[in-house]
């Protein structure tokens, strides 16, 4: 069963200046569904199929044996503006 944990663990690694990752358990906790916030300033300049596609990159083993899975992507300073 993937748990947020390892999701959190991966992300970390494979993505550059992760400054939060916020992860969901939509599936009630039996590990099947998941959305995910990411916010990282490696997303800067990108659009939101590209900073999708560095997330589903990173996950893409977990994403395979899940049924469900979203994401959202920010910036700090997008972040910022969203939590205030």
């Amino acid at each position: 069963m993937l748990s947020e944990q390892k999701i959190r663990d991966k992300l970390s690694v494979a993505i550059p200046n992760v400054h939060n990752v916020i992860i969901t358990d939509t599936s009630n906790g039996c590990g099947q569904s998941f959305d995910v916030i990411v916010v990282s300033d490696t997303f800067q300049g990108k659009n939101k199929i590209q900073r999708c596609r560095l997330v589903n990159t990173a996950l893409k083993e977990e994403v395979a044996q899940i049924h469900a899975f979203g994401c959202k992507c920010f910036t700090l300073e997008e972040w910022s503006k969203l939590v205030v």
